[in-house]
């Protein structure tokens, strides 16, 4: 059987020692900001690249990979006999799915595509999962059967803290951010396989914990919490409080906490997080 290699993108949260164990390869995509480009964690680390978006008067552009970047790199994978599982952030977040698509169908080797719905830790659990299968020999139809059941499995919530860079985006009117604001308003999104979603909203931090107690309450109702991941956009007072909250609710899950990528950073803004899990 021939072995099969992982590939992902810079939206997913991943250790060096887990990209290091299963020789996971990361594309990067770019950010621009004051016209100059940086690469995820090649060129920026995610705290300069929080710094400089801060920094800046304009939201940064992001963009993803090019289709021969991916081309490339496939033949490159491949030249030895290897499949290729490549695994990347929802289409509907991202151009990048589509460009691997693109760069497979011009590739010479074996490659499969699958958007995983999701980005940030939400994505690594269905990476890691791919990662460990492929080293024990699994056959690439059983392992993407599996990420159809990690999927599944799978809850993200992405919380906005401060709107200006959703209304810089163009993802929230001038006028409805202005009010929001004026409010004093706190959004929780909810990112499905299918869409991106208001799930809750609430005025002012003291409101904001309450819908995030509301969240951990609802998780509690599951049989087991096997991975929780949390991404922040700087850590502030009420993520530590968070983190310490989830740790002591499931002592027993795996914890990932890290900086949020550019591309989660530019569209959510500063002190915004995200809170992923997997259940069993």
């Amino acid at each position: 059987m021939k072995p099969i290699k992982i590939v992902t993108d810079s939206t997913v949260q991943l250790s060096k020692e887990e990209q290091d164990k299963y020789n996971i390869t990361i594309v990067p995509l770019t950010a621009m900001v004051e016209n100059v480009v940086y690469y995820d964690n090649l060129t920026v680390t995610k705290p300069e690249f929080l710094q400089k978006m801060l920094n800046s008067p304009e939201l940064p552009k992001t963009s993803q990979p090019a289709v021969g970047k991916f081309t490339e790199l496939f033949n490159e994978l491949g030249a030895d006999g290897s499949e290729v599982l490549s695994i990347h952030v929802a289409g509907y977040l991202s151009g990048t799915y589509m460009s691997a698509v693109q760069g497979a169908s011009l590739s010479t080797d074996k490659v499969t595509v699958i958007e995983s719905g999701f980005l940030d830790r939400a994505m690594a659990f269905q990476v890691l999962a791919a990662a460990e299968m492929a080293k024990t020999g699994a056959a690439m139809s059983e392992i993407v059967s599996t990420l159809e059941e990690v999927k599944s499995k799978t809850t993200l919530y992405v919380g906005i803290v401060h709107l200006e860079n959703l209304i810089k985006g163009g993802r929230m009117s001038q006028t409805l951010g202005r009010i929001s604001n004026f409010l004093n308003m706190k959004l929780i999104l909810s990112l499905t396989p299918e869409e991106i979603t208001l799930y809750t909203k609430s005025r002012g931090m003291k409101s904001l914990r309450g819908k995030v107690d509301a969240i951990i309450e609802k998780m509690k109702s599951y049989p087991e919490i096997k991975q929780i991941g949390i991404s922040h956009v700087g850590m502030s007072s009420f993520t530590e409080a968070t983190i310490k909250e989830l740790k002591e609710q499931f002592p027993d899950a795996v914890f990932y906490v890290a900086y949020a990528s550019p591309t989660l950073m530019t569209h959510a803004g500063n002190e915004a997080f995200a809170i992923s899990y997997l259940t069993d």
